[in-house]
């Protein structure tokens, strides 16, 4: 990790936990790392504040679910990626998402799909709730996300599906020119992309709205983060050696949905007048591994 000699590395984690045996075991980079920030006003509202990091948005991260580079979250089943959870949804907005994409999809893509669909989408009947959903009881934050099938998201095909592993949404919007953004449940089109929004208050008295999108890393996740297997945002195996877009360009549909399209021109002249100079460490390390071959 071009740590000075006799200096341990950092791991940001407990070493006996599983993110910290996975840094130790060169699987993801540490967490703790110089980044560089940018932050400007949105063109379209002059009282929010915009700061973006420019570390993660000019690596080459790429999400390689359903592919040997993605190793999972839980290393017992790591054909469902990230899915392991389900996908909690936002607003009735995003269910009426969901439901369009489900009532329009065609059956090949989804491996797991309920028999009772078709005959729930026929009955139209907005007080049952939808097969693909269910109800999450937690005390502190219940809320609806899409169900749980043999340990893992409903919409995760597994390997032996007919259009192979990975997510049946994904898959279903990228094989019909579909876009991911409304294809999909919120969450899970805007990770890798972390966005926090606060209202602050300068020193005039004036009330701003300051939102920050970085990655979506480990720490995003809770508590609960130490605790997956694997995680792709500081994976090498998961960061283009060269000659690939960087995350600024390859997910613009993504980040121009959570900043407006204004905002997001302003992101973009910025990063293609520049040079990078603060490298994702894990884009160094893959660029690294493929000098060495």
């Amino acid at each position: 990790m071009n740590q000075p000699s006799g200096r341990p590395v950092f791991l940001g984690f407990p070493s006996a936990s599983p993110a910290g045996r996975s840094i130790l075991a060169g699987r993801e980079v540490p967490p703790d790392f110089p980044r560089e920030r940018f932050e400007f006003i949105d063109p379209d509202d002059p009282l929010h504040l915009i700061s973006v990091d420019l570390t993660w948005l000019e690596s080459t991260w790429s999400c390689r679910f359903g592919t040997p580079q993605c190793r999972g979250i839980d290393a017992d089943l790591p054909v469902v990626g990230c899915c392991i959870h389900g996908a909690y949804l936002s607003d009735e907005s995003d269910r009426d998402d969901l439901y369009n994409a489900v009532a329009l999809m065609d059956p090949k893509f989804w491996q797991l799909r309920p028999a009772d669909v078709d005959s729930y989408i026929a009955a139209a009947d907005p007080t049952e709730l939808e097969p693909w959903l269910e109800w999450d009881d937690d005390e502190e934050e219940p809320g609806l996300k899409t169900a749980r099938v043999d340990g893992a998201c409903i919409f995760a095909n597994r390997a032996d599906a007919e259009t192979g592993p990975g997510c049946a949404l994904h898959q279903w919007a990228l094989a019909t020119g579909r876009d991911i953004i409304g294809s999909k449940p919120e969450v899970c089109w805007q990770v890798p992309f972390s966005r926090v929004d606060a209202y602050e208050e300068r020193a005039d008295g004036t009330e701003i709205l300051r939102t920050t999108i970085g990655e979506y890393d480990r720490r995003q996740w809770g508590g609960g983060g130490e605790d997956f297997d694997w995680w792709c945002t500081g994976s090498p195996d998961c960061h283009s050696p060269a000659d690939a877009p960087p995350v600024w360009q390859s997910m613009k549909n993504e980040l121009t949905a959570l900043i407006g399209e204004a905002a997001y021109e302003v992101v973009a002249t910025h990063c293609a007048s520049r040079s990078p100079s603060a490298p994702h460490p894990a884009t160094g390390a893959a660029r690294n591994q493929a000098s060495n071959l």
